[in-house]
């Protein structure tokens, strides 16, 4: 039994600090030396917490992307955009079961939420996507940025999500590019 005690706590301690993780994937063949402007469209907020489905989240999510493109050289323009910015975040609470393994909490039996358990979350995932798609007809999703972080405060959580933006922004253009 202290066994697997010990073993929880050690989950619980770990998974936060190395949970987080992020990919940017690209077309190589666009050419991104010739992109100018951009557009943030409305972004999707999909949670079961209130924390991240506000539109204060999304307002600070663009504001975040905004600040980052304009950093690297492109102008925001409401017309005839070269670049379409898309993005979203989902999340996840868990729970930790029996053995130590993580069990995702959801909707339950009559939309009652807490099928792994009746108590608080012991941590979240929250995933951001930040597309960029093409203007051209039709539409060329040619960037796309994939953060993914572990919080066990889902304050922190939103907290981070601008600081989060800057990372995968940060590999924009991709190397080589521009």
């Amino acid at each position: 039994m202290r066994y697997l005690a010990s073993l929880v706590a050690l989950v619980l301690a770990v998974a936060p600090a190395v949970a987080d993780d992020s990919i940017v994937q690209f077309d190589a063949r666009f050419d991104f030396a010739k992109v100018r402007t951009f557009a943030i469209r409305d972004g999707r907020l999909r949670s079961a917490r209130e924390e991240l489905t506000n539109a204060l989240v999304a307002q600070n999510l663009k504001e975040a992307i905004r600040a980052q493109l304009v950093a690297r050289g492109l102008k925001e323009s409401a017309a005839g955009a070269d670049l379409f910015v898309d993005f979203s975040v989902t999340s996840d609470d868990y729970s930790i079961g029996s053995g130590g393994r993580a069990n995702r909490i959801g909707t339950g039996v009559r939309g009652r939420r807490g099928t792994a358990g009746d108590g608080p979350p012991d941590f979240s995932i929250a995933v951001l996507v930040i597309d960029l798609v093409a203007s051209q007809q039709p539409e060329l999703l040619v960037w796309r940025g994939v953060y993914r972080d572990t919080e066990r405060n889902i304050s922190k959580m939103v907290q981070k999500l601008p600081d989060d933006t800057r990372k995968l922004i940060s590999d924009y253009p991709p190397k080589g590019e521009r």
